[in-house]
């Protein structure tokens, strides 16, 4: 979905899977939340990332364009 959409940089998409298996996009949010309850920091923290190289990983992509 996040490549369909034409997507770039940061965001979260949000779905729904119904119980017949038929999945509902919700919405696209390009500013996910980075509390301590989010799931961006905990994705970043197991991938080894972290917060200012994942600024910088963005500012590198927004710069390519």
């Amino acid at each position: 979905i996040y490549k369909a959409l034409g997507c770039k940089g940061l965001s979260r998409v949000d779905m729904f899977l119904q119980e017949n298996g038929r999945i509902i996009l919700n919405e696209v949010n390009t500013l996910p939340g980075f509390t301590a309850y989010s799931r961006y920091p905990r994705m970043m923290a197991a991938a080894g990332m972290t917060l200012s190289g994942l600024i910088d990983h963005c500012i590198t992509l927004a710069l390519k364009g």
